[in-house]
């Protein structure tokens, strides 16, 4: 009499997805099997907070387990996965996990396989995973860098506000704040925040200025990671929604400082109100002079700058566009 198998495929499947189920666990973060449908993600993590709450932030994460997926690269393991789930993975709305897990060793790899396909000069076809990356011994804020989580308290408004203008440059040619980057940024109708380089170096050109400062705009090191870490606290407070993911591919395998627009949270337009109501306030006590309609937490506009170079684009894309017509 035959009767249904249960073969080593779906042992090594099993014994994958139960030793990511366990080490998420230990990290005291939330798992979530896929219990239905599974075409490329097996299941989910929660973030929890040093405090114990739970954020909301979610990595998906594939498991692959058994020694056929371990393809020795040297520092790396190389994953080759099906065009249709790289695709699949790419536009995933979370940050994707790939975790190759060695049953007979009983370690687990991992790497944010998102973030890998949408860096240009992705490998056409191997993802790589380093040997590194051992998901027993990773701290759990280095699952979420998609998210720019920390084990830094997620903070009260006012704390906010007061973080936002007490964090600042110690460096004379280059005198700006969190406060400057956020308040110079509104755009929109104060529902979005622009950020990019040319703010803060345009922000700190008039401040040296207006000071009559011997000083140039300087900018270096510390000051570039200023910058960053304003991106990073935008996100992990949740006050804008920023796709972090992308800012990394920027910021690691570019060099480069990010630039986006991206739409206020509800927390994030509480917080424009908020500066309002404290400069209305100081202006009562006659601690600044009333500036009228003028406010510091007020809408600019961004607008793309034309070159020589783009005009005469402008000509070439007309131009290319009334031959594709022509041809077709």
């Amino acid at each position: 009499m035959n009767f249904p198998k249960y073969g080593p495929n779906s042992q090594q499947e099993r014994l994958g997805v139960n030793a990511v189920a366990e080490i998420v666990a230990r990290m005291g973060l939330i798992w979530r099997e896929t219990p239905l449908a599974d075409v490329g993600i097996d299941g989910q993590i929660e973030y929890v907070a040093p405090d114990g709450s739970a954020t909301g932030r979610m990595v998906a994460v594939q498991v692959k387990s058994g020694q056929s997926f371990l393809k020795d690269q040297g520092e790396h393991w190389a994953f080759y996965p099906e065009a249709k789930h790289r695709l699949y993975w790419e536009r995933f709305p979370l940050p994707v996990l790939i975790v190759l897990h060695d049953p007979q060793e009983g370690f687990s790899y991992w790497q944010d396989v998102r973030r890998v396909l949408r860096t240009p000069s992705a490998n056409q076809t191997a993802i790589l995973v380093p040997k590194g990356n051992v998901l027993q011994a990773t701290n759990p804020d280095e699952l979420f860098q998609g998210f720019a989580v920390s084990g830094e308290p997620f903070l009260e408004l006012d704390e906010v506000l007061t973080h936002l203008i007490k964090t600042k440059s110690s460096n004379a040619s280059f005198p700006i704040s969190f406060f400057d980057l956020f308040c110079n940024g509104l755009t929109n109708i104060c529902r979005s925040i622009y950020f990019g380089t040319d703010v803060a170096l345009r922000v700190a050109q008039i401040k040296l200025e207006s000071g009559e400062s011997p000083f140039g705009v300087g900018i270096g090191e510390p000051e570039q990671e200023l910058m960053f870490s304003f991106v990073k606290f935008l996100v992990h407070q949740h006050l804008a929604d920023v796709d972090f993911s992308d800012c990394l591919i920027d910021w690691h395998d570019r060099q480069m400082m990010p630039k986006f627009v991206a739409a206020l949270t509800s927390r994030g337009r509480a917080l424009v109100v908020k500066i309002g109501e404290l400069q209305s306030e100081l202006e009562s006590k006659g601690a600044i002079a009333e500036a009228g309609r003028l406010r510091a937490a007020q809408e600019d506009f961004i607008q793309m700058v034309f070159s020589p170079s783009h005009v005469e684009r402008v000509l070439l894309i007309e131009e290319l566009s009334t031959a594709a017509l022509s041809d077709a």
